[in-house]
């Protein structure tokens, strides 16, 4: 007992002492106005400031919390005597009032009359955020206070109380947070317990003192204490989950970082940084209960962005993992202070670490749905990679998660591709056809359409998809193959459809299809006619009428120019036109076909073409630019013929 009064009176004369300092020193009016870096603010303890306006009481609230860190007890309530002594503080009661506001004029002290007055005119401005912040930080630091007095006072209750008094009634508020604070217990979830029996209720505030006064809560307390807010309708804040992974965190640094994660997962604290992560990344490998792709693959999941210190560790981590380091390393640098101003093009890391997920998904889960397998897009987001046009990401969607024989898997892929301003390119359907598949080969069309819409070159070998529907009597899907090619032909003149493409679309025939596939080829290229494209010709006259046709091609000997200008395959039109005298390659041009009187049942170049391209359903302006082109071709053999005879 005399060692307790003599405690108790070591502190009062503390207090006295410190008093009568605090009074010199405001008359000396040597207040520092500094700005707040990186102390605990107020209630939520976050480490970073919450505002960045200059406070007079700055300087002593770092004080207060640095000696609160460092265990200086004695310390803390030297800086808080000084902090109750500053005048200054009024400026937070003013906006406490009914109100809100206030139309005193500001006054200014010895301190620093303008930024006094700067600072109070904020202060009672109901649109600035800077009262409450402050007042939040300034009741923060005088718990600081309060739980230096209570370890060295003990139980001597009654002085804890009147550090709650003084900030209550010096901002004229009630603070649940002082008053949690000053609750004698053995654990936050009695701390709570005791203030709901007095006061019938609670808030984050009061939960948020419990855990300042509780730092450290093994996972089944912190279940326990969940449960306790979640029966009672607390709703668990931004600030009081990091508060939660805080306590964890600091296990992590002394304890197995990965044992600690899972602890704190099942406790029901859900990670809200990149802190625990880091600690398990810097662990030695190997892991036990995942891999560092696992648990990075996790912390995107949760929708947290990594820092570039994550990318570095995990560079370092995976240093001998290829394609995962290339990954890691690419991001780091792509982060690095030099490299931030680059183009926003070439952010983000590789397209083939995210298609290495997915397969690595196909293979530990082979019935992954598409919607699991579409969080990539959202990891992407959150790293801050963009998809790319013919990125592996889109052919791993394909290749392993959408349904066989459903359509509407492929194209949502494509739309939300689409969405992302990407596009599948000739490698996508490349990487189609080279996989194990069985709806390779209905993908691979899907998506080639895509590509000649785009208006790419078509850089892949088509012939064996093509045979596919060819062989499978899959005609709609045959002709889309060679309409992609036809479409191609349009946009790059110079870009001619394959001719083992084209034989093989002849081979679905009839023969009115085959001839229009054949005038397709006259009309875009010079090239001769190989015994292949014969034969399918051959193949597809079946009738007498086909049959007339194909003698007056034998009769040509199939000569490219003898073929164009054979009289018998000519509109009417064009040969009364031939007839005058005004034929000629550059006034050659497309007619509308309604006012076109052919022979009935006559077979003509321009009738099979409008046959085939009808038939693929090309736009107006692709049907206008091949049948003019034809015309042209027309007029340029018949012109050459011509000459040829004269000479």
């Amino acid at each position: 007992r005399s060692q307790r009064i003599g405690v108790f009176l070591l502190f009062g004369l503390f207090f006295c002492f410190y008093y009568l300092r605090g009074g010199d020193m405001r008359k000396d009016g040597d207040s520092k106005v500094s700005v707040v870096d990186g102390c605990d603010s107020a209630k939520a303890g976050n480490e970073g400031a919450r505002f960045a306006a200059a406070m007079p009481w700055d300087d002593l609230c770092e004080a207060i919390v640095a000696a609160y860190k460092a265990g200086q007890d004695i310390v803390v309530l030297q800086r808080f005597e000084e902090l109750q002594a500053m005048p200054e503080l009024d400026i937070l009661l003013e906006t406490q009032r009914p109100g809100g506001t206030t139309t005193a004029t500001p006054t200014s002290t010895k301190m620093n009359g303008n930024i006094h007055e700067e600072i109070a005119a904020a202060a009672t401005d109901a649109s600035h955020p800077i009262n409450a912040d402050a007042l939040e930080r300034v009741e923060f630091c005088w718990g600081r206070a309060l739980l230096a007095a209570k370890r060295l006072a003990g139980d001597d209750d009654e002085h804890i109380f009147t550090i709650v008094e003084a900030f209550e009634q010096r901002f004229e508020r009630s603070s649940e947070y002082l008053r949690v604070l000053a609750i004698t217990a053995d654990s936050a979830l009695e701390v709570l317990r005791l203030h709901q029996l007095m006061e019938g209720s609670f808030s984050t505030n009061a939960v948020s003192a419990a855990l300042h006064k509780f730092p450290f809560l093994t996972a089944s307390e912190t279940r326990e204490l969940l449960e306790f807010l979640q029966a009672n309708d607390v709703a668990l804040t931004k600030d009081l989950l990091e508060q939660l992974e805080r306590q964890f965190v600091m296990r992590m640094k002394t304890e197995d970082a990965e044992d600690v994660f899972q602890e704190m997962c099942s406790a029901g604290v859900e990670p809200m940084s990149t802190r625990p992560y880091n600690l398990i990344f810097m662990k030695p490998l190997p892991f036990r209960h995942m891999s560092p792709v696992e648990y990075y693959l996790d912390m995107l999941d949760r929708g947290i962005t990594p820092e570039n210190s994550t990318f570095r560790i995990l560079s370092k981590q995976t240093q001998n993992d290829g394609l995962v380091n290339q990954h890691f390393s690419l991001l780091a640098w792509k982060n690095s202070a030099a490299s931030r101003r680059r183009d926003e093009d070439e952010r983000g890391g590789t397209q083939l670490f995210f298609a290495m997920s997915l397969e690595e998904l196909a293979k530990s889960k082979p019935d992954a749905t598409l919607e699991e397998a579409l969080h990539v897009f959202c990891r992407m987001d959150v790293e801050g990679t963009p998809l790319t046009n013919g990125s592996p990401v889109i052919s791993a969607l394909l290749t392993h998660f959408c349904r066989q024989g459903h359509p509407e898997d492929v194209e949502r892929v494509l739309h939300l591709s689409q969405e992302r301003g990407c596009r599948p390119t000739s490698v996508t359907v490349q990487r189609l056809l080279r996989s194990n598949n069985p709806d390779r080969f209905n993908q691979a069309e899907m998506v080639l359409q895509k590509v000649a819409e785009a208006g790419e070159v078509i850089q892949v070998e088509c012939v064996d998809l093509l045979r596919h529907f060819v062989v499978g009597n899959m005609r709609n899907k045959a002709v889309r193959v060679f309409r992609a090619f036809v479409i191609q032909g349009h946009q790059h003149p110079n870009e001619s459809i394959p001719f083992a493409i084209a034989s093989m679309a002849m081979k679905l025939g009839p023969f009115d299809w085959a001839l229009g596939v054949m005038a397709i080829l006259l009309a875009t290229t010079d090239k001769p006619l190989g015994r292949g494209l014969q034969s399918r010709i051959r193949y597809t006259a079946h009738d007498a009428r086909s049959r007339e046709v194909l003698a007056v091609l034998e009769k040509c000997d199939w000569r490219h120019e003898r073929l164009l200008s054979a009289t018998e395959l000519q509109e009417p039109e064009i040969n009364n036109k031939n007839h005058s005298g005004n034929g000629g390659a550059a006034g050659a041009t497309w007619t509308d076909p309604k006012k076109n009187q052919r022979v009935e049942r006559s077979v003509t170049w321009l009738g099979a073409l409008h046959v085939a391209l009808t038939e693929m359903g090309v736009e107006p302006a692709v049907m206008e630019a091949y049948k003019n082109a034809l015309l042209q071709a027309i007029e340029r053999a018949k012109e050459h013929r011509g000459s040829t005879e004269t000479s």
